[in-house]
């Protein structure tokens, strides 16, 4: 039989452990953690699942990431660290504006004189859109936004359903239509 378990040593003649100080004091702490990371874990899994998808989507996000993917492939629309901001109201109401990290200056200093290259980009590097929301689905996490204007017009008053998951202050949408085609996954932090 061996004479060390957990660190401690058994005692021959009792057939007990024998435990440090130092290591009660570690298994006490390792315990009291996972016991705190467990309560608030299933705090915030009960609130989250107490309040409805509209309660949990409500507020301002702030962009994180966005990818696309085409035929397979996978695209950074807005570049590598995309900006952009998400706001839904507790009325149904949203606005979302998304961009690369890094749009030119215009040379002339006024968006009304813009070459065609410095439009392009901007055109190409961003896209912002408005309207209302309803939740279509507590159950499957769907969303209907109608849009009332875009700055990609071929989508003016149209419906786009997206899939909305609230993890804590995490939003992660997956949009299956796109304004370049494609399936868009975005991950939005709330803002503070």
């Amino acid at each position: 039989m061996s004479k060390a378990i957990y660190r401690g040593k058994v005692s021959e003649s009792r057939n007990t452990i024998k435990w440090s100080t130092k290591e009660v004091s570690r298994v006490l702490l390792v315990v009291l953690l996972s016991g705190w990371m467990l309560a608030v874990d299933s705090d915030v899994w009960a609130q989250e699942m107490s309040s409805t998808l509209a309660q949990q989507i409500q507020g301002s996000w702030i962009l994180v990431s966005i990818s696309v993917v085409q035929d397979g492939n996978k695209i950074d629309p807005y570049g590598p660290n995309p900006r952009g901001t998400l706001i839904l109201t507790p009325d149904g109401r949203f606005s979302a504006i998304l961009m690369r990290a890094s749009l030119s200056k215009f040379a002339s200093n006024n968006r009304m004189k813009g070459t065609a290259k410095e439009n392009e980009a901007v055109v190409q590097g961003s896209h912002a859109y408005f309207g209302t929301y309803t939740v279509a689905s507590d159950k499957e996490r769907t969303v209907n936004y109608h849009i009332e204007g875009s700055t990609f017009p071929n989508w003016d008053g149209q419906d786009h359903m997206r899939v909305l998951t609230v993890i804590g202050d995490e939003l992660k949408i997956t949009n299956p239509t796109t304004s370049i085609g494609g399936t868009a996954y975005s991950v939005w932090k709330r803002a503070k």
